[in-house]
């Protein structure tokens, strides 16, 4: 199931309440972990807060007890393709990246726009030197929405301020040099 459908099946006031938790949680406010911690103890199988839960932990370095909260949102639901993306990102940190690789694959199976994972992919397809692959995943990456790719409304390079400075500069240097030589 995804988050969105989990928070639709919340009453409206914990579902207000998890979503003031995600405002914290994206401003790395640390009350957020208190916020997701409640919900649980209202709502015990509510599985997206444990996975924000996991991801908090991943933050303050506390890998074994992110691997509990991920555990258990999968054990709650076996198709959460964010804890299983999220499990995938502690298989490679570990320098597992075949499990990896298949948990990542499992995600989009589970969610096939779920972006996170066709990032994460993406990345490890670079890293294997397969780059069709990681570019295939990527754009998908960037089609679904991803929490770590982001792009500048692909815009050209040479629309970009600084290259438009060093594209004149060398146009200034190419003239002078001219005129010097003739």
């Amino acid at each position: 199931m995804r988050e969105s459908d989990y928070i639709d099946n919340l009453p409206a006031d914990k579902a207000e309440k998890y979503k003031k938790a995600l405002k914290l949680f994206e401003r790395r406010n640390k009350k957020a972990k208190e916020e997701f911690q409640n919900i649980i103890e209202e709502h015990p199988d509510f599985a997206p807060a444990y996975n924000k839960l996991a991801v908090i932990a991943i933050r303050e370095d506390r890998i074994e007890k992110a691997e509990e909260f991920l555990y258990k949102a999968v054990e709650i639901d076996s198709e959460f393709a964010p804890a299983i993306t999220n499990l995938g990102s502690l298989a490679r940190k570990a320098g597992n990246n075949a499990r990896a690789k298949k948990l990542y694959e499992k995600a989009v199976e589970i969610d096939p726009k779920y972006g996170p994972a066709y990032n994460n992919l993406g990345v490890i397809y670079r890293e294997d030197g397969d780059y069709a692959n990681s570019i295939k995943y990527l754009k998908k990456a960037r089609k679904y929405g991803s929490f770590v790719y982001e792009s500048k409304n692909d815009r050209p390079f040479y629309k970009e301020p600084g290259c438009l400075t060093g594209l004149l500069v060398l146009i200034g240097f190419g003239l002078l040099f001219y005129l010097w030589m003739f």
